[in-house]
């Protein structure tokens, strides 16, 4: 990890497209803050932040790409964990919109906003630190996704509590929960992820297990 912060074209572009996400998301919440009460589930529409999300990926993407174009071409480990960085970066930011389409539930709102905070900072660090993170790495999309699955089916199962009693609440799940589009666009970016990481992560095996080439010595190349 690098010791000091310097503004670099990668770090300039990475601010930049930071608050472009960020801008993208407040706008979003405060269109759920003004909206009627009784809205369901959100008030933003989903192209608007995928686009916002990707859009500032692309300003993040520049800078690394303009300083460090020779590597992407050449290095396979160095590029997959940018990749990965910018896919946790999304991640985090598809989860700050999670926070805003549950707004008045608590355990929601600090689940997703720990995650979405975690991601972002994470997705930042992770061109900068060693292979020995990785694993813990992989286990964020793995926990988020089994996450996903265990409320769907908690959510399956009220579901059918509730056509028999009308009326059921559990806590922490205290809403049904859809399988709503936005969703499935987030667990399949944490099975983007998860996938990448263990790619990464054998490429990196595969290279440490290759003997390094004999050193020639000055008589040889006389």
């Amino acid at each position: 990890m690098r010791g000091t912060f310097r503004w670099t074209t990668e770090s300039v572009f990475l601010v930049s497209g930071l608050l472009i996400i960020l801008l993208g998301w407040v706008s979003d919440l405060l269109g759920a803050l003004s909206a009627d009460a009784s809205a369901s589930h959100g008030s933003g529409d989903i192209i608007d932040r995928i686009w916002f999300t990707f859009f500032g990926l692309l300003f993040v993407a520049g800078g690394v790409v303009y300083e460090q174009h020779w590597k992407f071409l050449n290095d396979a480990v160095f590029t997959e964990r940018y990749l990965i960085s910018y896919l946790f970066v999304a991640d985090g930011a598809f989860h700050l919109y999670a926070l805003t389409d549950h707004l008045g539930e608590d355990f929601a709102v600090a689940f997703f906003g720990v995650f979405a905070v975690l991601q972002i900072a994470l997705g930042i660090m992770i061109p900068h630190i060693g292979p020995r993170w990785d694993p813990y790495l992989l286990a964020i999309p793995l926990v988020l996704i089994a996450a996903y699955v265990l409320t769907r089916m908690v959510s399956l199962v009220l579901i059918a509590a509730y056509v028999l009693t009308r009326m059921v609440s559990v806590w922490p799940i205290n809403t049904i929960e859809e399988v709503e589009v936005f969703g499935i666009v987030s667990k399949l970016t944490e099975g983007l992820t998860a996938l990448m990481l263990i790619v990464m992560m054998r490429e990196s095996r595969r290279l440490r297990a290759v003997p390094a080439a004999p050193a020639t010595s000055a008589a040889e190349t006389r």
